[in-house]
């Protein structure tokens, strides 16, 4: 919807505009010696709008360019960020199905995640066969 009020605008700005073309009869005279240039006042308002236009272009376009660096940085954070955490969800998934070399794995490369307290906690978590006779008790067998 908002496409189709911007383009009744821009139509609208255009019949307004050759309306406004019809009615002035001035004319412009650029004196740069040895020449003279005359200009009518729409063709000259119409130049104006374009020099405009591409200068504002080329600026924003310089400004991307100019801060490209800084983006390719941060896009870079966030997929190393993403992966930890993808490593972090692994680490916790290998933990609770028991295979706790792969969660230390996942865990050591999950350090960088949104969460580096629990990937360490994994790597402090004794493994499954030292685990209850390192604290004194022993592990509950399954009933």
């Amino acid at each position: 919807m908002r496409a189709v009020l911007w383009l009744l605008g821009l139509f609208a700005l255009a019949v307004a505009f050759t309306l406004a073309a019809q009615l002035a009869d001035g004319y412009v005279i650029v004196v740069l010696p040895p020449w003279r240039i005359e200009l009518s006042v729409m063709l000259t308002l119409t130049l104006l709008a374009a020099v405009l236009g591409v200068t504002y272009f080329l600026l924003r376009l310089a400004g991307i360019a100019l801060n490209l660096s800084g983006d390719l940085r941060a896009w870079r954070a966030r997929k190393r960020r993403e992966q930890a955490d993808a490593a972090l969800i692994d680490a916790l998934r290998a933990h609770f199905d028991g295979d706790e070399l792969r969660a230390r794995a996942s865990a050591r490369q999950a350090l960088e995640s949104s969460a580096p307290d629990l990937a360490q906690r994994l790597l402090a978590a004794p493994t499954q066969d030292s685990g209850g006779a390192a604290e004194g008790t022993t592990p509950s067998s399954p009933a």
